[in-house]
């Protein structure tokens, strides 16, 4: 009797330790993002734990096997082998809950599968690079496999052969049960923790584990009908735009993408901060200045995609590299070149990193311009890419070079961690935040380019569009809500073309899309987006982990893809805290079936390769 109170105790101990890393990642994720404020401890308590549940007979079911068997093997070189698989996947536990906690600030989400891919293609030195910035992590999570092994010592348990036949059916039994997430009809998922809870509490209730387990082997959409296909074929009809030319000409066009230019760090924030963009606020003053702009996703790869194919970022996969890519899309390069443009995309990285090359190859970009072809390596910066001020500098010099009409972009990445400038640019104000120096330092690199490309005869014939890709680390609350986390700086730049304005309507990556076609003279276009140019604006969806944002002009509505629904009048309140949805519902209503319509034309496009 007593041998069996302690292998009861042992097993209970044993359930504890799985669970370990998964608490230790979300304790540390909640202390360090204050804003992820749990608001009912008991309904959070209970999904976290049912979640935990569900990724521990998924995640150790290897480990499991192998410790059933050993009931029957007993053996000390069988329980080594158990003990080494523990620790295999325990630190795997671990290191991607760090991971997720590491990257949240930026991706503002916890990542699955698709942090594979964003890893995709860099070299051994910026993975090592990473690894070395993050020395305490490492180390820390080393002290607590070590604590892990200790512990897991003192678990083994002690029966006979034949009381562990009934010991491995009842565990089957209940790992069947936790890995269902109960005796529902339907198992656990992700939607269960958006319906049960808060947007924020759910981001921190899922542990990383289990984001990765459900995104591995999906197909990225799952199609709803909230209207039948008929009407979705009309309201696709929507999206066939004429545009007449607004230029007597057809000028260059110059996308500048810069990395995690977020709209707090700039002169258009308002939320009282400082600027770390001098030089991006004085041409915001010269130019279309669009004030209410949003980046399609939160990742490198969304921006590239939305800007140049026109479709959203409505997956939990960014477009490069899901089943889709290779879909029947429109693309900038390809539309271009029918007009007689010459196409290029300039990425001071590894000409692999982030899978845009191929992609750019695959929609007919002209040429492609990697760290590969940059002339001196010493200005590398010794973990991501070529520094920006030199690499600007070399692609002005390219611009000289190419045929026009040309299209061109680059993309900067010194604002990209580890957010490092060279040493005669430490005097730039360090800021609040790790990544505010930095971009400090690409805001004057930008000036040096433009001081540089304004003596070359391109330059007045040359229409520049001036954007980020992405927010990324926000300290204020207007920032970090579901839609201020998606705010950037996007201006249009050609004085001798257009004269100065600030626009305050909705606009997105998407425009940009659209808006490049229409400078080059593109009549008939099928967009998603609007011109910029267009005295309209569209509605702007974004899809944060499983939450659905719909934004216009005034107002901004949450939805969890269920039952829950908050509506906001964002201009009026900045910081999202007055829900109207039930004293504005007929507005809620609409922009809601709006918000439907766009996700069922988004998936139907994508799923049935309808790109006419």
């Amino acid at each position: 009797m007593q041998k069996s109170i302690k292998n009861i105790i042992k097993i209970i101990g044993f359930g504890l330790l799985l669970l370990s890393p998964f608490w230790i990642c979300r304790c540390l994720l909640l202390f360090l993002n204050p804003e992820l404020v749990i608001t009912s401890l008991a309904d959070y308590l209970f999904f976290s734990l049912r979640f935990d549940l569900k990724t521990l007979s998924i995640w150790y079911s290897p480990l499991f096997i192998l410790l059933g068997i050993g009931l029957f093997i007993k053996r000390e070189w069988w329980r080594n082998i158990s003990r080494i698989l523990f620790l295999i996947i325990y630190l795997g536990a671990l290191v991607l809950g760090l991971i997720a906690i590491l990257y949240y600030p930026i991706s503002k989400n916890i990542v699955g599968l698709e942090l594979f891919q964003l890893v995709k293609g860099q070299s051994l030195v910026i993975i090592l690079g990473y690894m070395t910035d993050y020395w305490y992590a490492i180390l820390g999570a080393f002290a607590v496999l070590y604590v892990a092994l200790k512990w897991y010592n003192v678990t083994e348990i002690d029966i006979t052969r034949k009381s562990g036949v009934g010991l491995s059916f009842v565990s089957v039994l209940v790992l069947v049960f936790f890995a269902r997430g109960g005796i529902a009809l339907k198992p656990l998922n992700m939607m269960d923790a958006y319906s049960g809870l808060e947007g924020k509490e759910a981001i921190s209730a899922v542990t990383p584990v289990y984001v990765l387990i459900e995104s591995f082997g999906k197909q990225e959409i799952i199609y709803t009908s909230y209207v039948d296909d008929e009407q979705i074929l009309i309201e696709l009809e929507k999206e066939h735009l004429v545009y007449q030319s607004v230029i007597d000409f057809q000028p260059n066009v110059c996308l500048i993408m810069l990395e995690s230019f977020g709209k707090e760090y700039t002169g258009g924030n308002r939320a009282s901060r400082p600027s770390y963009t001098p030089f991006l606020d004085s041409l915001s003053g010269v130019s279309l200045n669009y004030t209410n702009a949003y980046a399609n996703g939160l990742r490198s790869m969304d921006a590239v995609a939305s800007i140049m194919t026109g479709l959203p970022a409505l997956m939990h996969q960014p477009l490069i590299g899901s089943l889709y890519t290779q879909s029947d899309m429109s693309s900038l390069p390809f539309e271009l070149e029918e007009k007689g443009y010459t196409t290029s995309f300039f990425h001071a990285a590894d000409e692999q990193s982030m899978s845009f090359k191929p992609f750019l190859s695959s929609k007919g970009l002209d040429r492609y311009y990697g760290r590969q072809q940059y002339p001196d390596d010493t200005d590398f910066d010794g973990t991501w890419g070529i520094f920006d001020e030199p690499f600007l500098s070399f692609f002005s010099d390219e611009l000289s070079k190419q045929q026009e009409p040309w299209f061109s972009s680059v993309f900067t990445l010194s604002s990209h961690h580890p957010y490092k400038v060279p040493d005669k640019y430490n005097y730039l104000p360090k800021g609040t935040a790790e990544i505010h120096q930095s971009v400090g330092y690409t805001d004057n690199a930008l000036r040096i380019f433009f001081s540089k490309a304004s003596h070359q005869p391109w330059f007045e014939n040359t229409v520049f569009i001036l954007t980020a890709d992405h927010t990324s680390k926000n300290e204020t609350p207007e920032y970090q809500s579901y839609r201020g986390k998606y705010a950037i700086p996007l201006i249009v730049y050609a004085p001798k073309l257009f004269k100065p304005k600030q626009n305050e309507k909705a606009v997105q990556h998407i425009d940009v899309f659209t808006t490049i076609k229409h400078l080059a003279g593109v009549k008939n276009q099928t967009s998603a987006g609007k011109s910029l140019l267009d005295s309209t604006s569209s509605g702007i969806v974004h899809f944060d982990g499983n939450m659905y944002i719909y934004t216009n002009d005034s107002l901004t509505l949450e939805w969890n893809g269920e039952d829950k629904v908050k509506l906001y009048q964002y201009k009026k309140d900045p910081k999202q805290e007055n829900d109207l949805s039930s004293v504005l519902s007929v507005e809620t209503a609409r922009m809601q079936e709006q918000l439907k319509i766009s996700i069922q034309k988004y998936n139907y496009r994508l799923l049935n390769n309808y790109f006419q």
